[in-house]
């Protein structure tokens, strides 16, 4: 929390813009929490590995493969799978962090009455966040088709 000292000392801004840096860090942090233990971001999707078994999750939905020892082809399939969800938190995780920034960026600039620069990165977080989105929308659907091909 060292940022939300340092913008705290700094006396520059008043009580509104310290708030919305305070707000936007705590939601980070509940964001990354929620979507570390429990699953929740878009997509939601989770595999665990338990005795032979493999859990596929997307939310409340659950689909259980058994493997067998001669399955070798699922396992390289699953293996990809655990692959694809990885990528796919990891880009959660900085389209959260690409947001914050941005958002707590805008604050500093329009305290700074910087407008250029707000405006700047307000287009650049646009054209950013609308690659990120469509990565991340590919992303969900190789992981589908992946799951599919996986129980046919």
């Amino acid at each position: 929390m060292v940022i939300i000292e340092t913008v705290m000392k700094t006396g520059n801004g008043n009580k509104k813009e310290r708030w919305i840096v305070i707000i936007t860090l705590l939601a980070l942090l509940s964001i990354f929490l929620l979507t570390h233990f429990l699953s929740i971001y878009p997509g939601g999707y989770s595999i665990e590995k338990q005795s032979g078994e493999v859990l596929i999750g997307k939310g409340a939905d659950i689909k259980r493969v058994v493997l067998t020892n001669s399955e070798l082809l699922n396992e390289l399939k699953i293996a990809s799978l655990e692959s694809q969800i990885a990528h796919i938190k990891n880009l959660w995780y900085l389209g959260l962090l690409f947001t914050a920034t941005c958002l707590i960026g805008i604050v500093n600039f329009k305290r700074l009455k910087l407008k250029k620069a707000a405006i700047i990165t307000a287009s650049l977080y646009v054209v950013l966040a609308l690659l990120i989105i469509l990565s991340y929308a590919s992303s969900i659907s190789s992981i589908e088709d992946s799951i599919n091909h996986l129980f046919n």
